[in-house]
């Protein structure tokens, strides 16, 4: 027990697992094609770069709800840019022109704003509180959450596709139990970790939540016949408005006019860090939305749950963090249950309802 606890890998073992991380994801999403197993692996990139530039920038500038505002800033420009150029986000007639109004809008559109806002901003704030990796760890349920949300809106999973989620799961909680084993060992205050728990796991279940939410606009649930079929593009522009004018009246009540005005006062280093965070968090959300649209919600948060394992082993790489064989096992089980999901659903009928057998007459 002992060699497992003080085992330090050297950086090219610890590299090597990296990629086989990626090569792994690769061979699981390998039937969504190029584009699949790219968005897998790419999303799985930008959260390490979101969780880890954004504790970086929260030295220097000690208001997550501001760097929160600002990305919710930077991917409304980004949607405004697309709509403005000839990309356009609302592309081809869809029935969802016969629905656009206020009620349609705040019945479809505003929950997922609402929650996409408490997700970020509290995800953020706890980084405060605790590190990124930590951050990471907490997320560990959120594939199955997603699932049952997914399921209780008539979302059909079969039993091998839940045996892939128990595994991806069962996987993520023995990296789960050695994390907290490392933060234990570290001393870090009782009260400190139990906020920023608290906090991530509001993020967890709100990012669940909403990730059903996304799901149900762009892709029909039995529960929701009245699924308007989004593109992704078409749902960030509906609900970046949103989100960027809640998360100012957020930062504005939890902590005023500040943020805004340390933005200016930024040195060049955490300037260039926040404007980093903030582009790979307007990337996050884009393929964030084309991977929910080509796999649904249960299946994009399990391949998303892999930044954890890639983080501990670059950390052991350039950290010469210890890590145990723990970690590697966990890896092997995500692995394998994202690749059991993944085919369970891939040979099932319509893994969201029955729309396959009929016309698109649902509107």
């Amino acid at each position: 027990m002992v060699a497992m606890e003080s085992l330090v890998l050297p950086r090219w073992v610890a590299l090597a697992i990296s990629g086989a991380i990626f090569l792994g994801l690769a061979a699981a999403y390998r039937g969504q094609g190029v584009l699949g197993v790219w968005a897998v692996c790419s999303q799985v990139v930008a959260i390490i770069a979101v969780q880890l530039s954004t504790k970086m920038v929260l030295r220097d500038y000690p208001y997550p709800s501001g760097i929160a505002s600002f990305h919710f800033f930077s991917v409304w420009f980004a949607s405004t840019l697309l709509s403005w150029g000839n990309v356009s986000a609302c592309p081809a007639p869809s029935p969802v022109k016969s629905v656009r109004s206020v009620s349609w809008y705040v019945r479809r559109i505003l929950p997922i704003a609402v929650l996409q806002t408490l997700n970020v901003v509290l995800n953020t704030t706890s980084l405060v509180y605790i590190g990124a990796g930590f951050n990471a760890l907490i997320g560990i349920l959120c594939p199955v959450v997603t699932a049952l949300v997914a399921a209780c809106l008539g979302s059909a999973f079969s039993t091998r596709a839940w045996l892939g989620i128990l595994l991806a799961i069962c996987g993520d909680a023995v990296i789960s139990v050695e994390g907290v084993h490392t933060i234990t060992k570290a001393g870090e205050p009782l009260r400190v970790a139990v906020i920023g728990m608290v906090l991530g796991g509001g993020a967890l279940i709100a990012r669940a939540v909403r990730s059903v939410l996304m799901d149900c606009q762009m892709n029909e649930y039995a529960a929701d016949k009245e699924c308007p079929k989004l593109q992704p593009l078409e749902l960030i522009a509906l609900q970046s408005p949103a989100i960027l004018v809640l998360g100012v009246l957020l930062t504005l009540c939890l902590e005023g006019v500040r943020p805004y005005e340390a933005l200016f006062e930024l040195d060049q280093g955490p300037g260039a860090m926040l404007v980093f965070s903030a582009a790979c968090a307007v990337y996050l959300t884009y393929m964030g939305m084309i991977l929910i649209k080509m796999l649904g919600a249960a299946a994009a948060q399990i391949a998303g749950k892999l930044n954890i394992l890639v983080t501990v082993a670059l950390s052991s790489a350039f950290l010469e963090e210890a890590m145990s064989p723990l970690f590697l096992l966990g890896a092997v089980g995500v692995l394998c249950g994202a690749g059991i999901f993944e085919r369970a659903k891939a040979g099932a009928a319509p893994a969201r309802g029955e729309k396959a057998e009929k016309p698109d007459d649902s509107v």
